[in-house]
């Protein structure tokens, strides 16, 4: 993994940062030597153990941030431990099991937009006001979904296009500030669940499926200045899924 040794001693927050993804995501950013701040949900024991394992300081911080209070709260602290914001990751979302048209609810709607949607808009509004009078790289970690669903996850696909939407809106009005907020798609990221290798018509072009660590480069990169004229981007990393779909629709 490239190092950029501009991020050392840098702010750094990672939502959702005890598994999958965001694991891979902060264990990057400190072994680049940034400052974290670690947030996790519901599993003290496994924050704790992944937290063990970094490099440097690390700051622990549980919340529900579908819940306006916690989030809140959550960004009090950020501000009190570190003043301000280099870059922050917000990784942490839900992903609700396949759901048949028939059977959405306003409970399950409430209950993934609140996190995805209403959780991460709030956190960029937190981060912008954190980063305000300095330079900052805002990173949300989407997915191919807002483009590209499958049956069952209408729900998902929309709080996806949502934190698109949003990306695209607050890089506007962001960026004369220097605050810069781009969107990561992940495609297949194999996050330790166990499935069928790719292959063929319905495989992935490079044969294989993404890790944690290949979405965590990217972030490395969109936070240090060798990013630093991409705002509002939206960046897939899905192996090469998306184009190969468009070619057998085509066909």
């Amino acid at each position: 993994m490239v190092r950029y040794d501009d991020l050392k001693g840098k702010r750094v927050l990672v939502t959702g940062a005890s598994r999958g993804i965001g694991e891979g995501i902060v264990r990057a950013f400190s072994e680049s030597g940034a400052r974290i701040f670690f947030h996790y949900r519901s599993d003290p024991e496994l924050a704790g153990r992944v937290a063990a394992g970094l490099r440097g300081e690390v700051h622990l911080h549980q919340a529900d941030l579908s819940d306006g209070e916690q989030l809140s709260g959550m960004f009090a602290e950020v501000e009190r431990v570190f003043g301000g914001l280099d870059c922050a990751v917000n990784n942490a979302g839900w992903n609700h099991p396949p759901r048949p048209l028939d059977e959405i609810d306003s409970e399950l709607y409430y209950q993934l937009t609140d996190l995805n949607i209403k959780g991460t808009l709030f956190c960029c509004l937190n981060e912008i006001r954190l980063m305000r009078g300095h330079s900052g790289s805002i990173i949300n970690i989407g997915s191919v979904h807002q483009d590209t669903s499958v049956p069952g996850r209408t729900l998902y696909a929309a709080s996806k296009g949502a934190i698109h939407s949003m990306t695209g809106q607050l890089a506007l009005e962001a960026g004369p500030e220097g605050i810069r907020v781009n969107n990561i798609l992940p495609g297949c990221i194999d996050v330790g669940t166990i499935r069928p290798e790719p292959d063929g018509k319905t495989g992935i072009p490079l044969g294989r499926y993404g890790k944690p660590a290949d979405v965590a480069s990217l972030c490395l990169f969109l936070a240090s200045g060798e990013s630093s004229f991409i705002n509002g981007a939206d960046l897939v990393i899905d192996g090469g899924v998306q184009r190969k779909l468009a070619r057998i629709i085509r066909s």
